[in-house]
C-alpha cells in the first residue's frame, strides 16, 4: 500500500469521527431543550397562579377599604349619639372639621389613594423636573412643590426663578413658599385695602362707573345686586330690579335697608356673631360715634340686648372735647343704651355700676386702645410699649372677673 492511500485512509477516519461527535453534540442539545420545555411550562404556571391570586386579593382589599370606610361613620355615628343634647352641634362641627382636614368629604383612605394614584403622574414628573433643575435634594421644597396644581408648576418651570440655597434666616423651602404666596397675590385683587364692592369689581372686571353706581346703592339694592348679579346682562338691569324688589322682614338680611350699602354689608357678618339677646359693652369710647353707630346696628338687625357706652373722663371734660357729646348721649339713650362716664377699664370688677352684669355680656369693645402718650417718649419706645402691654394684660384680667369668660367676644 503506498503512503498516499494511507495518508487518504487517516483523513476519511477523521472525518467519520468528526461526524459522530457533531451527532453527539446534536443529540446533547435535544435532550436539554427537552428538559428545559416542562421548566419553562412549570414557570409560566406559576406565574398564571400569581397573577389569579392577585386578582382574587384586589377585590378582597377594595371589600376591606370600603368596610373601613363604613366603619368610620359608624364610628362618628356612635359619638354623636354618646354625647349630651346641648353637644351635639359642638361635635358635629369638630366631626365635620375633622373629615374636611383628612381630605375633603369624602372618606380619608379613598382620598389618599385617589391622590397617591396616577392622578398625581404628571405633577409627580414636573417636582422631579424642578428639582432636578434647581439641583435640590430637599424634601421639604418636594413637600411644597406636591402641593402645588399642574399650572402653577407650568409657571415656575417656565420662569427663571430659583430659591436661594445659600439664604442665611430661610431655607429653600421657606422662600419657595413665600414666592408662590406672593404669586397667588398676584392674581388677586389690587391694593392694601378690599372691601366688598372692590372684590365685586374684580371678580366680575367691572369699570370705574359701574364701582361708584354700587357704592352709592342702599343695604337693601346692594345686597340685591351681590347675590344676583351673573355678568349675563347689564349692571343697571340688576340695579333697577333691586330697587323695585321689597325686602324680606323675616329675614335679617333685609335690616337696616336704606342704610349705606358698603357699611352695612362691612358690619353685618360681624355683629351676626354676636348673640341678639346678650348686652354689649364699649370702653374707652371718647367722643360715643362708635357706640351710636354699634347701637344703631344692633337695633336694624333686631338684637335686644343692651349697649353699654363707657368713657374714661368724666362729663365736664367731655364737654369741653367735644360740643356734640350731649346729642350723641341724647340718641344712645334714645336707643335704650346705658352712658357710664369716669370708668377705668382696668378696674371694671370694682366698679360698683358693672355689679350683677356676671356672664351676661356677650361682646366687649375696646375701640383704640392707648395707654396715654408720654412726653419725651417716641410710641415704640420699650417703656411705652410695656404700658400698653401692662394696658391690655390688666383689661382683659378684669373682663374675666365681669364676663366670666362665658361666651363674650372681645374686639
Amino acid at each position: 500500500m503506498s503512503a498516499e492511500e494511507e495518508a487518504q485512509e487517516e483523513e476519511m477516519e477523521q472525518e467519520e469521527v468528526a461526524e459522530e461527535e457533531v451527532a453527539e453534540e446534536e443529540v446533547a442539545e435535544e435532550e436539554v431543550a427537552e428538559e428545559e420545555v416542562p421548566e419553562e411550562e412549570a414557570m409560566e404556571e406559576e406565574v398564571e397562579q400569581e397573577e389569579e391570586e392577585a386578582v382574587e386579593e384586589e377585590p378582597a382589599a377594595e371589600e376591606e377599604e370600603v368596610a373601613v370606610e363604613e366603619e368610620e361613620p359608624a364610628e362618628e355615628e356612635a359619638e354623636e349619639d354618646q354625647c349630651e343634647e346641648h353637644l351635639k352641634d359642638a361635635v358635629e362641627g369638630s366631626l365635620r372639621l375633622k373629615r374636611l382636614l383628612t381630605g375633603g368629604s369624602g372618606p380619608a383612605a379613598k382620598k389618599s389613594k385617589t391622590d397617591n394614584g396616577n392622578a398625581r403622574v404628571a405633577e409627580t414628573a414636573k417636582v422631579r423636573q424642578l428639582l432636578s433643575k434647581w439641583q435640590l435634594q430637599c424634601p421639604s421644597c418636594k413637600h411644597v412643590l406636591d402641593q402645588l396644581p399642574m399650572d402653577e408648576l407650568q409657571n415656575l418651570l417656565n420662569t427663571n426663578y430659583c430659591p436661594d440655597k445659600f439664604h442665611v434666616k430661610k431655607t429653600p423651602a421657606e422662600l419657595l413658599a413665600a414666592y408662590m404666596v406672593q404669586m397667588a397675590e398676584r392674581k388677586m385683587a389690587p391694593g392694601a385695602r378690599l372691601d366688598i364692592i372692590a372684590s365685586f369689581k374684580f371678580r366680575w372686571k367691572l369699570d370705574t362707573a359701574q364701582e361708584k353706581t354700587l357704592r352709592a346703592l342702599n343695604h337693601k339694592d346692594l345686597r340685591y345686586v351681590i347675590q344676583n348679579f351673573d355678568n349675563t346682562g347689564p349692571l343697571d338691569d340688576v340695579v333697577t330690579e333691586a330697587a323695585l324688589e321689597q325686602p324680606d322682614e323675616a329675614s335679617t338680611e333685609s335690616a337696616a335697608p336704606q342704610a349705606p350699602g358698603i357699611k352695612a354689608m362691612g358690619r353685618f357678618n360681624r355683629l351676626e356673631l354676636i348673640d341678639p339677646l346678650a348686652d354689649c359693652a364699649v370702653f374707652g369710647d371718647a367722643n360715643l360715634t362708635f357706640s351710636m353707630n354699634l347701637a344703631k346696628h344692633r337695633k336694624f338687625l333686631g338684637h335686644v340686648g343692651r349697649v353699654i357706652a363707657t368713657t374714661f373722663e368724666e362729663i365736664g371734660t367731655l364737654r369741653e372735647r367735644y360740643k356734640e357729646i350731649d346729642e350723641s348721649i341724647s340718641l344712645l339713650e334714645d336707643h335704650h343704651a346705658e352712658v357710664y362716664h369716669g370708668v377705668d377699664c382696668t378696674r371694671v370688677a370694682l366698679d360698683p355700676r358693672f355689679k350683677g352684669m356676671e356672664e351676661s355680656l356677650g361682646a366687649v369693645y375696646y375701640n383704640y386702645p392707648h395707654s396715654g402718650a408720654i412726653q419725651g417718649f417716641f410710641d415704640s419706645h420699650p417703656l411705652v410699649n410695656w404700658r400698653h402691654e401692662n394696658l391690655m394684660r390688666l383689661f382683659f384680667s378684669e373682663l374675666c372677673e365681669v364676663s366670666s369668660n362665658q361666651g363674650a367676644s372681645s374686639r
